[in-house]
């Protein structure tokens, strides 16, 4: 039903459109709404949609009259809005459907006599409604000869709106199914990576992070290869890939943590603090106490203690049943209260990737 209505809302707002150009040429270009003809045939348009509300809506109960040019155009263009917001009502029926198909229909009648009364008296070239779903009527009684000089009857056939409609549905579904059918595999190859992770097996592992890569590009899968190349030793190949997962997802936070990581082992410490604090601002970041144990790490090598231990104790906080973390924070409070900053690097939490 979603996808029939959208094409509903679409093929409304083409005929709306064609009758608005209308309009404009028929009333502020050449002011046909003036004379006689002109009077009658902007009538007949609000006539004929006074009668179609009266008909589908009962409580409408509208009687057509005369009315002046502006209130004219503010009587239409509720008309439309109207059936607008009952196209994008959350709740649907055949009815709805047919009626707002009799709408349209209604509207393309109107624009073929308001279009053919502007070829017939004006020198005006309006644009067309752009043939999506709506098709020329036959009229029979048009020559070929007559037909060259005229502008067709449009209209909307419901029944081929259904069956683009039930097509749409088809093709969206199978595309569900293959969407689906790509997570199943992204997750299958991420979960056999963490295995082989586990395992020691670095290159199986970075080899079932690729073949996940194929099925979903995303920052956590490149972070992921990033730590397999890291593991084989292989730290240009980890920061790239690292930088790539930033680049797709700038919210990811392990891509940064991990980054500063493999930074801080090349001995940039200073620069490795910038991309902790990143990661700690990051939204999407599960593991949020990694990057404060690491930024303590960095704070050791740098022999700030006390920021050493902020960081830690920072990182207790969210992660209060690290028990290598706990250790850690009472062998540093112990070395700070005897004054003695005698911890080192070695006596720290291990480095935390992702």
């Amino acid at each position: 039903m979603e996808t029939t209505n959208t094409l509903l809302l679409a093929e409304f707002f083409t005929a709306t459109g064609y009758l608005d150009r209308l309009l404009f040429a028929f009333t502020e270009l050449e002011r046909l709404h003036y004379g006689p003809r002109g009077k009658n045939q902007i009538q007949k348009l609000l006539n004929d949609t006074s009668v179609f509300f009266t008909r589908e809506f009962k409580e409408f109960e509208m009687t057509a009259t005369t009315v002046e040019w502006p209130q004219f155009k503010n009587q239409i263009r509720s008309y439309h809005n109207f059936i607008e917001s009952v196209i994008k009502m959350p709740f649907k029926s055949s009815r709805m459907e047919t009626m707002v198909v009799g709408y349209i229909n209604l509207l393309y009648r109107n624009s073929f006599e308001i279009h053919n009364f502007i070829i017939e008296t004006t020198n005006l070239d309006v644009q067309f409604p752009r043939l999506g779903l709506i098709q020329e009527e036959n009229i029979p009684t048009i020559t070929q000869a007559e037909e060259s000089n005229r502008a067709p009857l449009f209209f909307l056939d419901e029944a081929r709106l259904h069956e683009l409609a039930e097509e749409n549905t088809k093709k969206n579904s199978q595309l569900v199914f293959l969407q689906m059918r790509r997570e199943e595999k992204y997750d299958y190859y991420l979960h056999k990576g963490h295995y082989f992770i586990a395992q020691k097996n670095y290159e199986e592992a970075k080899a079932n992070f690729y073949r996940a890569r194929n099925y979903k590009e995303t920052a956590e899968v490149l972070t992921l290869l990033a730590w397999s190349y890291s593991l084989l030793d292989d730290r240009a190949q980890a920061k790239a890939y690292c930088l790539k997962a930033v680049q797709l997802d700038s919210q990811y936070g392990p891509a940064y943590n991990d980054f500063g990581n493999y930074i801080l082992a090349e001995g940039q410490v200073e620069e490795s603090l910038r991309w902790f604090e990143l990661a700690k601002r990051a939204h999407n970041y599960q593991n949020r106490e990694y990057p404060y144990i690491n930024a303590g790490r960095a704070y050791v090598l740098l022999k700030d203690f006390d920021q050493a231990l902020t960081e830690f104790s920072l990182a207790l906080t969210i992660a209060p049943h690290h028990h290598e973390l706990h250790e850690t924070v009472a062998k540093l409070k112990n070395s700070l209260e005897k004054n003695k900053p005698t911890f080192t690097e070695g006596r720290g939490p291990s480095p935390l990737n992702s």
